[in-house]
């Protein structure tokens, strides 16, 4: 039988994801078994950097109510199914990963729902460790806040590079994410 808390916890995450697949499940119980590692619920007492930016994402940050934009939840994207929760008043850390799911049994509601039953040592491992955030990374109102000297958009919280003439903003300091279209792509 499954803890009705368990299940109204994946109803939630599913709700806000929009399906229900393998990865909801799985941010539940990494994200509890994080915050029972770090002692708190309370999300402005934690950071979680989530080493992911698929289905448990979501899950994670719904089950911990971290943010994104809140800059309680980080996305330290490495494409693995794992989180580290800090605790902000403590530095209390761990990093909570999946050991391995049975590849046969990920698909459909049943089998989804059958890892919230799944023991937490068959399921996840664990280990403490230690993060070091900046002040400029915690949550909260920017700490520091210059202008590009390329193109004058604002860069928050150390994020710039020094250039020789000043601070640059990552995109004018290195290559951007983006490119300019081309006439045939217009």
């Amino acid at each position: 039988m499954v803890d009705p808390l368990l299940d109204e916890l994946l109803d939630r995450c599913v709700s806000y994801h929009g399906h229900l697949c393998m990865g909801q499940p799985l941010g539940v119980r990494l994200a509890l078994k994080g915050m029972e590692l770090i002692s708190t619920r309370d999300p402005r007492q934690m950071i979680v950097l989530i080493e992911n930016d698929r289905c448990i994402a979501d899950a994670i940050q719904i089950v911990t109510g971290t943010r994104i934009g809140r800059r309680s939840a980080k996305l330290v994207d490495l494409g693995k199914m794992a989180a580290t929760f800090v605790h902000t008043e403590t530095g209390l850390a761990y990093r909570v990963n999946v050991r391995r799911v049975d590849a046969n049994a990920t698909h459909g509601e049943d089998a989804c729902r059958s890892i919230l039953r799944v023991p937490d040592a068959e399921l996840l491992s664990w280990r403490r460790v230690c993060v070091h955030l900046k002040p400029e990374e915690l949550p909260g109102k920017p700490k520091k806040t210059v202008r590009c000297t390329l193109c004058g958009e604002k860069v928050f919280d150390g994020k710039e590079v020094q250039g020789a003439a000043g601070p640059l903003c990552r995109s004018c300091a290195e290559k951007p994410y983006y490119r300019e279209p081309t006439m045939e792509e217009e």
